[in-house]
């Protein structure tokens, strides 16, 4: 293959050229189309798992909707009273005129008289609002509501599913797209700081430009499918920009370095050495993404496919179209100088030789620093813990973030901590259904930690079991009482709020198995809820955990093994490349759990780390961190192949690689720095865990670690 393209990028270049930029015009109008396309779900919930399962049961049963929009409603004026006041409600209910005609039901305090429904201070109610439809045409719906309606009285605020979606997409979108316009200015001074030279400083940008629109194309044709949302659209960005400028700093470096000898063989020498190495350096980076696919979330399933096309396409544009700029572009390709480039020698003494020379001549002591600082900046991990999606996790200023805050802040909780729903053959006796709700909510209600349940039988003193049936037998029920059964019960099952009283994670865990645990009259029973999907993901997450490190670990072996042949230096990569993610994930707990940086940055600070964020961290700094190794140890490979020197390997492969890697670092630190800047606290973490990583790995493992332990190891590393 080599061979073949290496006739066609030098032989016809004008051709290859000209049809990459109309094939790339192409692609990005339609890729660009991709924001238009994004997925309508924000869940980080486990697939095919028991509270999923009773998700299903109880939207199937009791026609519940993730369509349920949320509508606050704020005093300006005194004069309304309290929010349970007549007037306050009565203003409330003339302002929702408009939406009850395009909506299939509406709650509020006045049809339901919960107190859910009053803030603590009674200065704010709000309105569940059920409508059908796409997320876009309902938020739509509900903004033109909000913008027309006399807020002289009460303020309005819309919130809920479809406000907090688009929302999210077009935030994320615009900082997309603010960061990439900051991004590429920088990139473009550092990429002149590298190559000193403006052409070889654009080819870069250009290819890394073609890599993202074709990037883009793949994931608007893949969300034809699968699911492809604001995350991995932003994952795409990263790793579409990030690898095509490694690829081409890597593949223009080689070509510099050949072109004494002519343009033709620069240019085939570079596909044969840096070709060969992208290839493989590509392929270790999609088999890191693609081991998300085990993960049972559409969120990693989206992120693994999206970004190995990423990949992909970078690895593509790099050899397809490089190769024939850099044939058209020839010796111009140091044109436009800032200042004349040193020629460099294989043994000079420039920073990089004293870099390697300082490691090599002392490796004992470089490992022991170096491990030093590892265990030191691993303490943070200890306090690691577990989290849950919260308002802290959305987009940040966002009006349905704002609603969803303030009700989680400001209001008594309304959302049951539980959600349990009983299946059974039909029944038609609704006596013997209310029976049987009745012997439900007393067990269930008995059990530790579980404070209230409501039910299709709300049983007290005051109204025992019996009395429910009597009066459901004699059809003499109160309307009050019909509208409970008629939330809480079907001919097939039955549905249970449960509220706990828990103070931790390990008394609602308890509390939940206690529940899946119960020995039930007849039927089956599962939940759901806040709680229950917290479990069942965690668990999803812990048990799919081996498979992903067997899948990345046994196939990183094979993959470098073939491409360096050598078994010592595969299982070397793997434990150094683990060091900087462990760095990595440290400063990500301290940051947004701990709150190191809260005071100074004004960053959220978490009980607990969504594991779906430190997950999608240690993927892809995985694969980067292999990517950067491959092109370390190809180079090691091939000098001591040539000298069978093992410690003029290591200095030659760092004197050579050590500014390629360290400007690929600072190129990608750069993309994902700016993530920094988003409003929503998923890619806060995801830009500051890449950046860690990428760094520590360019300038601490690969400078530190890897040159001390393979000159310790000497010539065993290479078998």
């Amino acid at each position: 293959m080599t061979t073949w393209w290496q006739k066609i990028s030098t032989k016809y270049p004008k051709w290859v050229v000209g049809g990459s930029v109309a094939v790339s015009l192409l692609l990005g109008w339609y890729g660009l189309g991709v924001f238009d396309e994004l997925s309508d779900s924000t869940s980080m919930n486990a697939l095919h798992t028991e509270s999923a399962q009773a998700s299903e049961i109880i939207e199937k049963e009791f026609g519940t909707t993730p369509n349920s929009q949320i509508v606050l409603f704020t005093r300006q004026d005194v004069s309304l009273g309290d929010a349970d006041s007549a007037l306050f409600q009565a203003t409330v209910n003339e302002l929702l005129t408009p939406l009850k005609d395009q909506s299939s039901s509406i709650m509020t305090f006045s049809t339901t008289k919960s107190e859910n429904f009053i803030s603590h201070d009674k200065s704010m109610t709000y309105a569940i609002v059920n409508m059908d439809g796409e997320s876009k045409e309902i938020y739509q719906t509900l903004r033109n509501f909000a913008d027309t309606a006399d807020q002289s009285k009460l303020t309005i605020t819309i919130g809920g599913e479809a406000a907090l979606i688009e929302e999210m997409n077009q935030i994320v979108t615009h900082q997309l797209a603010v960061i990439e316009l900051i991004s590429l200015p920088i990139l473009l001074i550092l990429l002149l700081f590298f190559f000193r030279s403006i052409v070889a400083s654009l080819v870069p940008l250009g290819i890394a430009l073609c890599t993202v629109l074709g990037a883009f194309a793949i994931a608007r044709f893949l969300a034809q499918f699968i699911v492809i949302d604001t995350y991995a659209v932003n994952v795409i960005t990263i790793l579409g920009l990030g690898l095509s400028i490694d690829y081409a700093l890597l593949s223009i470096n080689r070509f510099r370095e050949e072109l004494t000898s002519g343009v033709d063989h620069a240019v085939k020498r570079m596909i044969a050495t840096s070709g060969h190495t992208i290839a493989f350096s590509g392929v270790t980076v999609i088999a890191c993404l693609l081991s998300l696919l085990v993960f049972p979330f559409d969120i990693m399933h989206s992120i693994a496919i999206g970004g190995a096309a990423a990949v992909a396409t970078a690895m593509a544009t790099t050899y397809i179209v490089l190769p024939s700029v850099l044939k058209l572009i020839g010796r111009r390709i140091d044109a436009g100088q800032i200042w004349k480039r040193k020629k460099k020698t294989d043994s000079g003494s420039g920073f990089w030789h004293r870099i390697a020379a300082c490691t090599t001549n002392h490796p004992a002591i470089s490992l022991g620093i170096g491990l030093g600082v590892v265990a030191l900046a691993c303490i943070p991990l200890f306090q690691f813990q577990p989290g849950n999606m919260s308002y802290k996790w959305l987009a940040r200023g966002a009006e349905s973030q704002q609603v969803l805050r303030t009700i989680t802040e400001d209001f008594p909780s309304s959302t049951p901590d539980i959600t349990a729903v009983l299946t059974f053959p039909e029944k038609a006796d609704t006596s013997w259904r209310l029976g049987l709700a009745c012997t439900m909510t007393e067990k269930l209600e008995s059990i530790d930690n579980v404070q209230s349940v409501l039910s299709a039988t709300p049983v007290s003193s005051e109204l025992p079991c019996e009395t429910i049936q009597m009066l459901s037998t004699n059809n003499m029920l109160p309307a009050e009482l019909q509208a409970i059964q008629k939330t809480y019960m079907r001919s097939t099952a039955l549905k249970f709020d449960i509220f706990l009283d828990a103070t931790d994670r390990k008394s609602e865990e308890t509390a939940l198995l206690a529940i899946r645990d119960m020995t039930v009259p007849e039927g089956e029973l599962m939940t759901t809820g806040s709680v229950a999907q917290f479990y069942d993901s965690n668990q999803a997450y812990y048990k799919a955990a081996p498979w992903a490190i067997a899948i990345i670990c046994v196939s990183m072996l094979v993959l470098l093994a073939i491409a360096l042949r050598s078994f010592v230096v595969p299982l070397q990569a793997i434990i150094v490349n683990s060091l900087s993610l462990v760095i990595s994930l440290a400063v990500i707990v301290g940051v947004f759990q701990l709150g190191w940086l809260n005071n100074l940055t004004g960053w959220p600070q978490v009980d607990g780390i969504v594991l779906a964020a430190p997950i999608l961290v240690a993927a892809i700094a995985f694969g980067l961190a292999m990517d950067y190794s491959v092109f370390l140890y190809a180079r090691m490979r091939e000098v001591y192949d040539e000298t069978g020197d093992s410690t003029e390997a290591i200095r030659q492969g760092i004197i050579k690689t050590g500014p390629i890697i360290t400007a690929a670092a600072v190129a990608l630190f750069v993309v994902v720095i700016g993530f920094l800047s988003s409003s929503v606290l998923f890619m806060q973490i995801i830009g500051l865990g890449m950046a860690v990583a990428v760094i520590v790995d360019a300038f601490f493992v690969r400078l530190v670690l890897v040159p001390a332990i393979m000159k310790l190891l000497g010539r065993h590393s290479w078998r």
